[in-house]
């Protein structure tokens, strides 16, 4: 069996040594090379002279610099572009702030080679992951049987391998001929909801989407977690007003796609509403935020899509 030959694919923007390190130290032991595509202003060097400077990444690197943000799906098309005409085999994509867990990579392998000796078409899988702000540890969306609605279910010793609806970008390896198919990232995404979209087309194609407790990985889910009242008082993801904008704009964008089940849609309709509860009244910017709700929510309508100009 030919060996399998993976590159990682990491989009960063101002990353931060203190997370993006950490990352790198990884995915240089785990991957055959790592692709860093940029969308960080031409004139900050700051970081990728700290960078250039670990002797021990020169050989493992390839840095791909847009000069400007062109959004993360559109960075993600570029680096599976520059590692599929490299030859690999699998694409590992990452964001700047995920740490996987040492044998993250190999582990995921070896939940494809299970998952696809049972004769489906793995269009990618996924591990189980820990957002670092809450401290939640995530299942996966499942279609459970006798629900109408998808529910979630987490990986155990007897089921370790949870057919998944979608799966979040970081952490999830692709075949490279699935994008041959399914195609890549819709760009007029620009951020937010990118993984969603592609995970849905996929699922549209014939690909069975999967998450493995095998592998793990810790996760900034939001810029930091906020105080919520649901009965109980409890942690939740923040965003700063823009990124609201392009989940409620870009969830908006997904309900107008026919190849995604609208049970899917009515049920994800509860997480749109508890993001707009969340920060409209337990965030830090409540009137702002209100406002790029309304904004997104309306743009998502009117089909405005690409990088938000105001």
């Amino acid at each position: 069996m030919k060996r399998p030959i993976v590159y990682a694919v990491v989009v960063t923007y101002y990353p931060q040594a203190d997370t993006f390190l950490p990352l790198m130290n990884e995915l240089v032991q785990q991957t055959d090379m790592v692709i860093i595509v940029d969308n960080t202003d031409a004139s900050d060097d700051r970081f990728f002279e700290v960078l250039y400077k670990k002797n021990s990444y020169i050989e493992h690197i390839n840095i791909i610099r847009l000069g400007k943000n062109f959004g993360i799906a559109a960075a993600l098309n570029v680096g599976i572009e520059a590692a599929k005409i490299a030859g690999c085999t699998h694409v590992l994509l990452s964001d700047q702030d995920s740490l996987p867990d040492s044998k993250m990579v190999f582990n995921l392998l070896r939940a494809e080679l299970e998952v696809s000796k049972t004769g489906v078409k793995v269009g990618a899988v996924g591990p189980t992951y820990t957002d670092l702000h809450t401290k939640i540890t995530y299942p996966f969306q499942a279609q459970l049987p006798r629900h109408f609605f998808y529910g979630h279910q987490a990986p155990t010793p007897a089921n370790p391998h949870v057919e998944a609806l979608t799966l979040i970008t970081s952490g999830t390896l692709i075949p490279i001929e699935v994008f041959q198919d399914v195609s890549l990232m819709r760009e007029d995404f620009f951020i937010d909801q990118v993984d969603i979209e592609w995970c849905h087309r996929a699922r549209s194609r014939g690909y069975h989407l999967f998450g493995t407790g095998y592998a793990t990985m810790y996760q900034r889910m939001g810029e930091s977690h906020l105080r919520v009242w649901y009965l109980r008082w409890r942690n939740e993801s923040a965003y700063s007003p823009l990124r609201i904008y392009y989940r409620l704009r870009n969830y908006v964008a997904l309900c107008r796609l026919e190849y995604i089940d609208w049970r899917w849609k009515l049920r994800s309709s509860w997480y749109s509403a508890g993001i707009v509860y969340t920060h409209v009244f337990f965030g830090a910017n409540r009137l702002e935020a209100l406002k790029m709700v309304l904004k997104g929510v309306w743009h998502g309508l009117c089909q405005k899509m690409g990088q938000y100009e105001g």
